[in-house]
């Protein structure tokens, strides 16, 4: 099976303010560590896309999507590396109503990008899990729609509480993709989560391209703060090794889930919580994958 790896993974939100590694850095470790391809950050697309395919031909993988927000501009880069989608990182959103109307957009964005031969997907964290008015809020949003696609982060949905495999039936043929992330703990959704009213309406990397490497510091110097505090850490605490013991995931059933459907959705590794040096579990994640499900 082809596995394939997010730009995030090598360096985090450091890697959304652009800084650390250079992109072509980030393939060849990425290309070392045995993946396949590659899912991009926005700030990765500020590389001109002639330099972008360069490098992908040079080490040999597939650039296979973006998370962004799917504008057409975006759309149109991805379109002309020869990528996938164009995945919606997330955005902010508390009751049926608002899952509602981003479900809309969604659709609307998918139509945009559809004659450019892109799909566009909606990346799930726990708080898609948060139930109004008798189901999650993802199903608030599969239900009133039909051209958009979910990227399953199968890691998330299992800290809320819920079955990758059954997600995947329960949304047959809408499963553009999976983040693979493993899991040892269920935490459930959490409280509500923040509404599209409360929201800043953007993702504070939008303009990072645009802003002083000062800046860009002083904001990924917040983040880390903020990422050191117990209460918030212990949500990426609960990423185990793959296929460890006390793992919760069985990812042959998400393969089997996945082979259901009319086409074939694309496998990415995302891992935020480390047991052992950051590049040796991630070269490990690969090794098992590639090992263990057929």
């Amino acid at each position: 099976m082809k596995v394939n790896i997010g730009t995030y993974s090598f360096g985090g939100i450091a890697s959304y303010l652009g800084l650390g590694p250079t992109l072509l850095e980030k393939f060849q470790t990425i290309k070392s560590l045995g993946f396949d391809g590659v899912e991009l950050l926005p700030v990765d697309l500020d590389n001109d896309v002639e330099d972008i395919k360069k490098w992908a031909a040079e080490t040999g993988l597939e650039i296979v999507s973006v998370h962004a927000k799917p504008t057409e501009e975006i759309v149109k880069k991805m379109a002309a590396l020869g990528g996938k989608a164009v995945i919606w990182a997330s955005t902010d959103f508390c009751n049926k109503e608002e899952a509602i109307a981003v479900a809309k957009e969604l659709d609307a964005m998918a139509e945009m990008a559809e004659p450019y031969g892109i799909k566009v997907g909606y990346h799930n964290h726990e708080k898609e899990f948060f139930m109004d008015e008798g189901l999650t809020l993802i199903e608030h949003m599969a239900n009133n729609s039909s051209k958009f696609f979910f990227q399953l982060d199968c890691g998330w949905a299992t800290v809320g509480g819920f079955y990758p495999p059954s997600v995947i039936r329960r949304f047959k043929d809408r499963i553009v993709a999976i983040h693979v992330k493993e899991n040892c703990k269920i935490l459930g959704p959490g409280p509500r989560p923040r509404s599209a009213k409360e929201g800043p309406g953007e993702s504070p990397f939008a303009k990072a391209a645009e802003m002083p490497l000062e800046e860009r510091q002083k904001m990924l110097d917040q983040f880390n703060a903020r990422n050191a505090d117990p209460a918030f850490n212990r949500r990426f605490a609960v990423q185990c090794k793959m296929g460890a013991e006390e793992s919760n995931m069985n990812w042959q059933a998400i393969k089997d889930a996945l082979d259901e459907q009319s086409f074939e959705a694309f496998w990415v590794i995302e891992r935020e919580g480390f047991y052992d040096e950051h590049d040796k579990c991630i070269a490990d994640d690969c090794a098992w994958l590639k090992a263990n499900v057929k």
